[in-house]
């Protein structure tokens, strides 16, 4: 394939078939109640319930699943060579989806065809993205004017939690927390509102009933943390991929779904305080946590005496989870926390490091204790600068953001552009994050229909911007 014909390739809209049934319900519990005969975690899964996800599937592209993957994973790497590691994770990816000839969302040959190991971290990042995409989806339906931004939950976690020892929480990360914080947002003239709802990701080449357990150690997941003693509402996505066709498997634990409200000046007020650091520890989770009406009446057999024999490298960790607990009186901390990560994720897509770092706590920054673990924002002062140049694009719109160029050959160069619209990025850089939240929608809604060049350009709700087109070197 020519390069222009796979660029223009990743805009192309496909059908992303969209599952959620009883059956699929009671598979999961099936798979939970067996295994948790061997695995004791597996009887505090939340209540499983279905969801509307509409009919005929959902039309989305694989640029939109790539730009979702790179601002999600933005947080995850903090090395000098940072800037190169996100735009390599936003171009890794370019060559495994594809529209199938049946008009689906599909795996392309090359991608089917990688070994194993290889397989198993490609199908949890483009979990990732096509969690992402399908969520929004979901919550568009359920939350009509409401706006998400993803956090990474161990970067939000991470400035309350410390273990036992006093050092930041770190073992077994995966598999004790979800993946992610879908923060929410909602403004009218008078009032603005902040709801969260947990999102587990997974992904998998295996046959779909594999995907039986990873739903089971997900709904497991979702309802590691909790809000003043209430958990909130989670989604849980599976995609089954091949290369005839990506199935989202999607389920709707229920929970508590209010964070925070207040006016205008109330928001700024709180954000305009920087949250210090927490030193809760998780606690184990004990008997009065288990919702299921089958919960057990005696211990659990040994460590391999029963099961169906899942992937040990997915399998929950031995004992009860752990819980990680937000008192009541900090829903406000918590809210600040959460919009906090949502800005530097922002400003880290758009190659400001130095930006984004005043955004995080010392745990965070890795600043707390010099003998402590790196932090996830743990940044060389000689690297913690911006990279940020303005870029010009169709229609009137201009981002701040970094671009890196890679050479094909024949003079010719594989531009990958990643920013955040000129207007947002000025409010965000300058600590207004209250007007960054209310102005993004609007940013959404202005944005104009790609231009007809043969480049990629995907605009997000969060006013991120991914551009990806081959030019002549001079270009």
């Amino acid at each position: 394939m020519e390069i222009d014909s796979f660029v223009r390739a990743l805009s192309q809209r496909s059908l992303l078939a969209l599952e959620s049934s009883p059956d699929l319900v009671a598979d999961v519990l099936r798979y939970a109640e067996t295994n948790a005969k061997s695995r004791e975690a597996y009887w505090y899964h939340k209540r499983l319930t279905t969801v509307d996800v509409g009919s005929g599937g959902l039309r989305t592209s694989p640029a939109r699943v790539l730009h979702e993957l790179g601002v999600a994973t933005t947080l995850l790497t903090a090395s000098p060579l940072s800037q190169v590691a996100r735009h390599w994770a936003a171009v890794r990816y370019c060559a495994t989806l594809t529209r199938a000839n049946n008009g689906r969302l599909a795996l392309t040959r090359d991608a089917n065809e990688v070994v194993y190991h290889h397989k198993v971290t490609q199908s949890e990042q483009l979990g990732i993205g096509l969690a992402l995409v399908v969520a929004r989806h979901v919550l568009r339906r359920q939350y009509p004017g409401w706006t998400f931004h993803a956090v990474d939950a161990e970067v939000a976690l991470k400035a309350g939690f410390v273990d036992g020892g006093g050092a930041v929480e770190s073992v077994s990360p995966t598999k004790k927390r979800p993946d992610y914080i879908l923060l929410g947002h909602h403004a009218t003239k008078t009032r603005r509102r902040m709801k969260i709802v947990i999102l587990e990701c997974k992904g998998t080449h295996q046959p779909p009933n594999f995907l039986h357990g990873q739903l089971a150690r997900a709904a497991v997941q979702v309802e590691a943390l909790s809000v003043g003693g209430r958990h909130p509402p989670a989604l849980m996505v599976a995609s089954h991929l091949t290369q005839t066709g990506i199935t989202a498997y999607v389920l709707d634990p229920p929970g508590d779904d209010e964070l925070w409200s207040g006016d205008d000046e109330e928001l700024d007020g709180l954000l305009s305080t920087r949250p210090e650091d927490q030193f809760w520890r998780p606690r184990t989770a004990t008997r009065d946590d288990i919702r299921t009406a089958l919960a057990p009446t005696t211990s659990p057999s040994p460590v391999g005496a029963t099961g169906t024999g899942s992937d040990p490298v997915e399998e929950l960790p031995p004992g009860a989870p752990q819980v990680f607990d937000i008192p009541e009186p900090e829903r406000g901390w918590f809210t600040q926390i959460l919009t906090r990560a949502v800005a530097a994720t922002a400003l880290l897509f758009a190659g400001n490091s130095s930006a984004a770092s005043e955004y995080a706590t010392p745990r965070q920054r890795g600043t707390e204790d010099l003998a402590s673990p790196p932090g996830l924002f743990d940044l060389d002062p000689a690297w913690a600068t911006s990279s940020a140049t303005t870029l010009h694009l169709p229609h009137g719109i201009s981002a701040e953001g970094t671009r890196h160029r890679a050479p094909l050959g024949g003079g010719r160069v594989l531009e990958v552009f990643r920013g955040v619209e000129s207007q947002l990025y000025r409010e965000l850089a300058g600590g207004r994050i209250g007007a960054y939240l209310r102005d993004a929608p609007a940013f959404s809604r202005k944005r104009s229909a790609a231009p007809v060049d043969g480049g990629i350009y995907s605009y997000g709700s969060d006013g991120t911007i991914l551009v990806v087109r081959a030019l002549d070197g001079s270009g």
